[in-house]
């Protein structure tokens, strides 16, 4: 009698057929499934895909959104500006690149990215260029917010562009999937 109870059991499982290429003819020495068991197509000539554009973890794109905001920032200080065009530019072209480079069904995570990446890289920038306001405490914050408010549009366009990119990606991931039935 097996633990569940029931009996006969035993009978049945070895009855039971191993999957395809799974069978103890390809069992190596220890007992587990071989390479060529475990990975059929490795030694049948056929290529693994590798990672391109639209193909890659969504962990992925959530990294390049801030990067870009982080090279927009670098940018920023080097030019001596106050942080607002050139960040709002890289923030924007980060947006495309992650958008477009992730998995279609994974695309929405990039949504609320940009916004977030260029408030900590505005203030970021902020800082750096402006040191003589840390003296006070009321005006850091005050310019905290005047540098975030001056890329609202930006980041408003890159969040809705980020929407519509994971929704046209959607919508063409279901046309091509309809298609190949």
């Amino acid at each position: 009698m097996c633990l569940s109870g029931q009996v006969g059991t035993e009978e049945r499982w070895e009855q039971m057929q191993e999957p395809p290429g799974q069978g103890r003819a390809s069992r190596t020495a220890d007992g587990g499934a071989g390479f060529a068991a475990r990975w059929p197509e490795a030694g049948a000539g056929k290529r693994r895909r590798m990672l391109g554009w639209g193909r890659y973890p969504a962990w992925a794109g959530l990294l390049m959104v801030p990067a870009a905001a982080l090279l927009g920032a670098a940018c920023t200080v080097a030019s001596h500006r106050d942080p607002g065009r050139l960040l709002a530019i890289f923030v924007v072209a980060g947006t495309v690149a992650a958008g477009t480079s992730i998995r279609a069904r994974s695309a929405y995570a990039i949504i609320p990215a940009p916004a977030l990446a260029y408030a900590v890289a505005a203030v970021a920038a902020g800082l750096i260029h402006d040191r003589a306001i840390d003296t006070s405490r009321t005006a850091l914050e005050i310019s905290g917010v005047q540098w975030i408010a001056d890329g609202f549009i930006a980041m408003a366009a890159a969040t809705i562009l980020a929407a519509v990119l994971a929704i046209a990606r959607w919508l063409l991931s279901l046309h091509y999937a309809r298609a190949s039935r």
